[in-house]
């Protein structure tokens, strides 16, 4: 933990982040046998990460990013998915390590098992490939991976009644060792396997005989971040709220400036393991915040990317930019 203690804390440091760095692949193409996606738990994954047209420039043509039910800090979408199923517990699934191929929107069964499976709950675990956010945003990528991957997993537990996370479910190590992977820094492991580097975030639990929440289903498929032109055509409208101000001057994100209202975190004072403890938390608070009023009709944008403010303002981490009226479609 002590590595990441450092990482996280130089990830406020003031310094610009610099030229985008080349991301690398935007998904790895795990080598092995492709499955149908059947059963609740991969098609929640598939209903969650399948792409739903792209991401719009300005002039209205499109780029080559896809938009997703799940948002990503940045818009850099790290996140991969790797289902663990135990000998008895896969349904139609024979035992084995799985992994979500989002180019193909497939389910694969690695060809590289990575040992045994204990036995055991079937278990979801998130990872991030940590390329595609620290291209952008160098030293300020850690809390970003963090972020995205608190809000994937807030949507799997909304869509998979009764999957939960374990006691150890943010242990780098388990997660790690479920997969049957080394760590992220071993690139020669990696890179041998013609793979990106990923690093293994979280393990989300699932039930004996998971089911979807249609319900649920429903309103994240409709779910979608307001354009920044929608926030940006609305910053000369009246006065701008304080806290609003704060958020968009702390960021260095003037398109804030147009949003009704912001729900925000505050940095925990020192990243050590109860502070990291303390990212997750607050980063899963506001995952839930950003469902919850997508319910509701609200259109909800985060806010990442903070650095260290001047003296005498509270450090803010995390935010959520709100528009009343609704989500673009």
């Amino acid at each position: 933990m002590t590595s990441s203690v450092a990482l996280l804390e130089s990830a406020f440091y003031p310094d610009l982040p610099g030229a985008p760095l080349p991301p690398g692949p935007r998904a790895n193409r795990w080598p092995g046998e492709p499955v149908e996606v059947g059963g609740a738990a991969a098609t929640a994954v598939h209903r969650l990460w399948r792409a739903r047209g792209h991401h719009a420039r300005p002039d209205g043509t499109l780029t080559t990013v896809p938009c997703r039910a799940v948002p990503s800090a940045g818009g850099c979408y790290p996140v991969q998915w790797h289902l663990v199923v135990p000998p008895g517990r896969g349904g139609h699934l024979r035992p084995g390590r799985y992994v979500y191929r989002p180019g193909t929107e497939q389910l694969v069964r690695r060809l590289d098992p990575g040992g045994p499976i204990p036995p055991g709950p079937a278990e979801i675990v998130v990872t991030v490939q940590p390329g595609r956010t620290f291209g952008r945003y160098r030293h300020r990528a850690w809390p970003l991976w963090v972020a995205d991957a608190a809000y994937a997993l807030e949507a799997l537990l909304l869509l998979v009644p009764g999957a939960h996370l374990p006691e150890d479910w943010s242990d780098l190590a388990l997660a790690r060792h479920t997969l049957g992977l080394p760590r992220a820094t071993q690139a020669a492991w990696w890179l041998e396997r013609g793979l990106a580097p990923e690093i293994a975030l979280a393990r989300i639990r699932l039930p004996l005989a998971p089911r979807l929440d249609e319900v649920a289903c429903s309103a994240m498929s409709s779910r979608r971040s307001p354009a920044l032109e929608r926030f940006d055509r609305r910053c000369s409208q009246g006065a701008t709220p304080p806290d609003v101000a704060e958020v968009a001057r702390q960021s260095g994100q003037s398109w804030v400036l147009g949003a009704d209202r912001v729900i925000s975190w505050e940095r925990p004072d020192r990243l050590d393991a109860t502070g990291y403890a303390r990212l997750w938390q607050l980063h899963r608070e506001a995952a839930r915040h950003t469902y919850a009023l997508n319910a509701r009709g609200h259109g909800v944008r985060a806010v990442s990317g903070f650095c260290t403010p001047p003296a005498g303002s509270p450090p803010l981490v995390h935010a959520l930019a709100i528009l009343e009226n609704g989500a673009d479609g």
